[in-house]
């Protein structure tokens, strides 16, 4: 077995253990990265609404929150600040199409970990979420 290949085997069985909740109203980039977290190994759940987000959350252990920042009724952020409540040490990134500095200043007192900015581009994504989970 090659050692690239050791590396891959090595971030899936880590990935196994890891549990994550995607909740976004946009279902092409829902899905997208769902299925791209589920490839990875990671224990993926989403849903199209903040609102269901919490259900969701409350109802399981997650380790890891991935919100879009707009979605009607419950935002993104709302949605971080009710995880952060009920479970500081939970993880929530953040996505979003908006401006990146107007929104760093919007959730720059909010409960958000890091935040990653639309377009997404799926190494990205991977290492923004190997960054946080290995923290």
């Amino acid at each position: 077995m090659s050692r690239k290949t050791m590396l891959k085997e090595d971030l899936k069985m880590e990935a196994n253990l890891r549990k994550i909740l995607v909740v976004d109203d946009n279902q092409t980039i829902r899905c997208i990265i769902t299925q791209m977290l589920s490839r990875l190994g990671y224990d993926v759940i989403s849903t199209d609404s903040g609102e269901k987000g919490l259900e969701l959350f409350l109802k399981n252990q997650f380790d890891l929150v991935i919100t879009d920042l707009e979605m009607s009724g419950m935002d993104g952020i709302n949605l971080a600040g009710h995880i952060k409540e009920k479970s500081p040490f939970t993880l929530v990134i953040l996505m979003t199409g908006r401006d990146k500095e107007v929104t760093l200043a919007k959730i720059k007192d909010s409960s958000v970990d890091p935040s990653l900015f639309k377009p997404l581009y799926l190494n990205e994504i991977q290492e923004k979420i190997q960054n946080v989970l290995n923290r």
